[in-house]
């Protein structure tokens, strides 16, 4: 059975309805039932994620994978690894406290092949004697008209002086779902950089809400997405600026090709009493397909004097002239589109770090062909990275099944 959740990544401030970009409605598996001893810690609550409460509820109803990490004051803590298995359906739930003056790591990642089998996830405790089985029944499961779901819910506390560094990765495949609902508050003086990139799934909503309290707070926040044939793509941001001389600054950068449908809202909020703050959002997008639909809705709230805010959207395609540089480089037109979403990928594999760089090669040799993801992995000196080792076993298999 699915269920609908509506007002996904709403827009603090709405437009006119016939838009339809105010928000989203996706549907999604029923979740198990929520195990009351595994609710979300009472100072995490007050943390308002950014898809939306409906969805933050699933996402907390369906999460097998829970983890609460306290960084102490004044340390350095430990990269907090979350990875989920698109194929699965995993969703997770993850809560994070930075002390005052600690650094924090949450680095997030959604493919197929992690082997995050519920089992070796889930911390919970089962009475059942078949453990396995019982956990492996926790997850939500795909329905006729709700896709195979994944997503996450992570909740931050950026205590004063401290600095918080998230990074997401979604590659997924063409027939799966991902939706992530983050929240974070950053009291005085706290740093948070957050880095998203979005190379691939079937539907992905990223709702996101850095809610910049304290005085001197600042967000660095860089998104990456690609979407091509049949793909949708729906992000939420909000960052209301409370803190004084707090800065924002997003900077927002895709690639649609084919038929495409994207919707991006980014609202930063100069909320009164925040004098001598400043916020930027700027976003780019190349369309390279005659039925890509793109929607953006770049916002600036302001209720304070003495502030700064600007926005913008740029919106075009390759140019002729461009084209024609390329052709006469040895280039066709398609090999010179491609060049443009192989930067995105590029850029992600070369970047993010942990086991995203692998992820990205075991998306590529799916989504642009084995030659490119040899050419990404050489570059990355991964080896015999597991996930490495999966694609090629797989393409293995694949052959050795033509040839019969």
């Amino acid at each position: 059975m699915a269920i609908t959740l509506a007002g996904v990544d709403q827009a603090p401030s709405q437009t006119w309805n016939w838009l339809k970009i105010n928000d989203c409605a996706i549907e999604v598996p029923t979740p198990p039932a929520a195990d009351p001893a595994t609710e979300v810690p009472a100072a995490a609550r007050r943390i308002a994620c950014g898809a939306g409460a409906d969805a933050t509820q699933w996402l907390d109803d369906a999460a097998t994978q829970r983890r609460c990490v306290i960084v102490p004051a004044n340390t350095a803590g430990d990269h907090v690894s979350v990875q989920i298995d698109a194929a699965l359906g995993s969703v997770a739930q993850t809560c994070v406290f930075a002390r005052p003056g600690s650094e924090a790591f949450v680095d997030v990642v959604v493919a197929e092949g992690l082997g995050a089998a519920a089992e070796k996830r889930d911390v919970r405790a089962h009475a059942e004697d078949n453990e396995a089985a019982a956990k492996a029944s926790d997850l939500p499961r795909a329905t006729d008209s709700a896709p195979t779901t994944s997503g996450h819910a992570l909740r931050i506390y950026a205590e004063a002086g401290s600095r918080v560094h998230v990074t997401l990765l979604v590659a997924a495949g063409v027939h799966e779902q991902y939706l992530d609902s983050l929240g974070i508050t950053a009291d005085d003086h706290a740093e948070v950089t957050v880095r998203q990139y979005v190379i691939g799934a079937g539907t992905t909503a990223l709702g996101t809400n850095v809610d910049l309290a304290g005085d001197r707070s600042r967000l660095d926040l860089t998104l990456r997405y690609l979407a091509g044939a049949g793909e949708q793509l729906d992000l939420g941001y909000s960052v209301p600026m409370r803190g004084k001389k707090g800065r924002a600054n997003l900077d927002m950068t895709g690639v649609l090709t084919d038929d495409a449908r994207k919707s991006l809202r980014a609202t930063i909020d100069l909320v009164h009493g925040c004098k001598g703050a400043k916020g930027s959002e700027q976003e780019t997008v190349l369309v390279a397909g005659d039925d890509v639909v793109n929607k953006t809705l770049p916002v600036i709230l302001c209720d304070e004097d003495d502030v700064e805010g600007a926005h913008g959207a740029a919106i075009g395609s390759v140019s002729p002239e461009q084209l024609v540089y390329l052709q006469d480089r040895g280039l066709s037109e398609a090999e010179a589109l491609e060049l443009f979403s192989r930067a995105i990928v590029d850029d992600a594999a070369n970047t993010l770090p942990g086991v995203a760089p692998a992820a990205v090669v075991s998306w590529a040799r799916t989504a642009l062909g084995a030659e490119a993801a040899d050419e990404i992995a050489d570059a990355l000196e991964l080896g015999d990275h597991p996930l490495r080792a999966t694609s090629d076993e797989s393409d293995s298999t694949s052959q050795t099944e033509s040839e019969a």
